[in-house]
């Protein structure tokens, strides 16, 4: 998907590869778990996931947005 993208732009800013389509499940989980304020019962609905491991999984956030958990501290 990413090297799709990324061969329609030649300016390399806008390159996105290695996007592979299960990061956008794991954007879309974060979001979700934001939104919801983390609703354990509409994560498992809405991921189709009933294990916790797995939500836990999906609704971390990605290292610069945990960074910035630390630096507003």
């Amino acid at each position: 998907m990413g090297r799709w993208h990324d061969a329609e732009h030649g300016d390399p800013a806008r390159h996105i590869s290695p996007l592979r389509p299960h990061d956008l499940r794991h954007s879309v989980a974060f979001a979700l778990a934001e939104a919801t304020g983390g609703d354990a019962y509409e994560l498992e609905h809405r991921l189709g996931h009933q294990s916790q491991r797995y939500i836990h999984r999906y609704t971390n956030p990605p290292e610069d947005i945990a960074a910035g958990y630390v630096e507003q501290m």
